[in-house]
C-alpha cells in the first residue's frame, strides 16, 4: 500500500490545479451553507429570553417554538432551501467525480482531462452516484421510525446506546462497503471497462481498498482535530488562517486517498492481464 500511496501523491502533485478547483468549490459551498444555517438559527436565538431565562420563560420559548412548527408554515422556506441544497449537491458531485476519475484513468493526458471527463462520462457517473445515494439512504426507511419509537419508549442514554447506536453503526458500516463497491464501478466507468469487470477488480483488491479508505479517514479526522485544537489555542488572525486553510488540506487528502485507491484498483486489472 505504501507504493500505491506514493503513486497517489505523485498524481496529486501533477494535477494540483484540480486541488485548487475543488478547494474553491468547497469554500463557496461552505459559505452558502453557513449563510443558510445562520439565516435559520439566528432569528430563533434572538427570540431566546435574555437575560438568563427562568423555568417559566424557557417553557414559554419552547411552547412558542412548538406552536410555530405545528400551526404555521414558517418553516417551509427553510425546508425548500434545504431540499435545493441537497439536490444541487447531488447534481454537482457526479460531474466533479467524473472529471477527477477521468484524469486518473488518463494520467498521460492533457491538463484539460478534468473538463474532458465532465463532458465524456457525466451520465454514467450521475447514474452510479444517485444509485449509491439511494442504496445508502434506503435503511433510513426502517431505522428512523425504529429510533424514534425506541427513544419515545425509553429516553435514556443507556437505551440509546443499546437499542439505537448498534443499528446506526451497522448502517454506517454497510454504507462504507457500498461506497467502496460503487467506487470500483466508477473507476471502471472512467476507464471504459464493463461494470462487472470493474466490480471483480474491486473485489479482488477489496482488503487494500478498505485499508486505504480507513487510513485516509483516520488521517482526515486527525488533521481536523489538530486544526481545531490549533485554532482554539492560537486565537485571532492565526485561527482565521487555519480555518481557511483546512478545506485545502482536506481536499488534498481526499484526492490523495482517491488516487491511491485507484492505483490499487488498477493494479488488480494489471495482475489479471
Amino acid at each position: 500500500m505504501k507504493a500505491n500511496m506514493s503513486h497517489g501523491l505523485s498524481w496529486v502533485k501533477e494535477h494540483i490545479y484540480i486541488v485548487v478547483i475543488l478547494f474553491l468549490y468547497q469554500l463557496l459551498w461552505g459559505f452558502f451553507v453557513y449563510r443558510f444555517i445562520d439565516s435559520a438559527v439566528l432569528p430563533a436565538l434572538q427570540r431566546y429570553p435574555d437575560p438568563a431565562p427562568t423555568e417559566m420563560t424557557a417553557r414559554l420559548f419552547l411552547a412558542e417554538s412548538q406552536f410555530r412548527l405545528m400551526k404555521t408554515n414558517d418553516y417551509l422556506p427553510f425546508l425548500w432551501t434545504l431540499a435545493a441544497f441537497i439536490f444541487i449537491r447531488l447534481l454537482l458531485t457526479p460531474f466533479i467525480r467524473a472529471g477527477v476519475l477521468y484524469s486518473m484513468a488518463r494520467q498521460s493526458g492533457s491538463g484539460l482531462a478534468f473538463f474532458e471527463g465532465i463532458k465524456s462520462i457525466w451520465k454514467p457517473m450521475l447514474l452510479l452516484y444517485w444509485l449509491e445515494a439511494l442504496l445508502t439512504a434506503l435503511p433510513a426507511y426502517w431505522f428512523i421510525p425504529h429510533a424514534m419509537h425506541q427513544f419515545a419508549d425509553r429516553p435514556t442514554l443507556a437505551a440509546v446506546m443499546t437499542d439505537i447506536v448498534p443499528y446506526a453503526a451497522l448502517w454506517l458500516l454497510g454504507a462504507w462497503v457500498v461506497r467502496q463497491l460503487f467506487l470500483s464501478m466508477q473507476f471502471g466507468a472512467a476507464s471504459e471497462l464493463p461494470i462487472l469487470h470493474a466490480i471483480l477488480q474491486g473485489i479482488r483488491r477489496m482488503a487494500p481498498l478498505l485499508g486505504l479508505s480507513a487510513i485516509f479517514t483516520g488521517i482526515a479526522l486527525l488533521s481536523g482535530l489538530l486544526f481545531t485544537a490549533a485554532a482554539m489555542f492560537w486565537t485571532g488572525l492565526t485561527a482565521l488562517i487555519l480555518q481557511q486553510a483546512f478545506p485545502a488540506v482536506h481536499t488534498l487528502l481526499q484526492l490523495w486517498g482517491l488516487s491511491s485507491r485507484y492505483s490499487v484498483w488498477q493494479q488488480s486489472g494489471t495482475e489479471v492481464k
